[in-house]
């Protein structure tokens, strides 16, 4: 699940106001450096995650990124 920050600076950057928590390694994300992703689960269920780019190409932390 996403989490929205508020007031906080994107620590991958350091530029841009971040928006959002990375669901790897929980650091502050703005807009240019979070990757969004959707883990599917059920019959059309999806759960949208955000991660910084370290975490979202990491199969370890974001599970769907080994599959094909």
């Amino acid at each position: 699940m996403i989490t929205i920050t508020d007031g906080k600076m994107c620590e991958i950057c350091n530029n841009n106001e971040a928006v959002v928590i990375c669901n790897g390694c929980k650091k502050a994300l703005c807009k240019e450096c979070r990757v969004l992703d959707i883990w599917c689960y059920g019959c059309g269920h999806g759960n949208t995650m955000a991660f910084c780019k370290e975490c979202n190409n990491d199969p370890g932390i974001n599970i769907w990124k080994g599959i094909k």
